[in-house]
């Protein structure tokens, strides 16, 4: 039961994007950031994802707009946004 369970669990998570989510994640060089610059990114998605239910339609979909995503995405620019963050 368990294993129904679990692969019901990934059809859902597949179903509503979330390897889509997956692979958009790997195709950007988080790696190549700083370890502070990555933990400050993993507590700015855990805020994002805390947050998900109250936040607009408008927003919940840009935050997910692959082509968007992919096209703004900078490292400099991530790291000067980070670095705003704590001015």
């Amino acid at each position: 039961m368990v294993k129904s369970t679990q692969q019901s669990d990934n059809e859902r998570w597949d179903d509503e994007g979330g390897s889509q989510i997956a692979e958009l994640a790997r195709s950007f060089a988080i790696e190549e950031l700083e370890e502070t610059d990555r933990r400050i990114l993993a507590f700015l998605g855990a805020s994002v994802l805390s947050l998900w239910e109250e936040l607009p339609d408008d927003a919940r979909q840009k935050v997910l707009n692959r082509e968007l995503v992919q096209r703004t995405f900078d490292e400099s620019v991530v790291k000067a946004r980070i670095a705003r963050l704590f001015k």
